[in-house]
């Protein structure tokens, strides 16, 4: 399954680690940018985003270009 999660404190984090350890595709965002998010985060297999892209994910891809996040 593909998820988007928006925010990466503790409940963010541990979304991430566990819905990435149970095998599904992770988008995680913040609302500093995607260069900005730790690599604790990431190393269980999370994939760093745009708060956009992670809202796409959730949107189904139905995300008008001119939506600002």
């Amino acid at each position: 399954m593909k998820i988007g999660i928006l925010g990466t404190g503790h409940i963010g984090k541990t979304l991430v680690r566990t819905l990435s350890a149970a095998g599904h595709d992770v988008k995680v965002a913040n609302s500093r940018g995607p260069d900005t998010i730790k690599p604790d985060v990431l190393s269980s297999g999370g994939r760093a985003v745009t708060a956009a892209e992670a809202l796409a994910v959730l949107m189904h891809g139905k995300v008008d270009e001119g939506w600002r996040v």
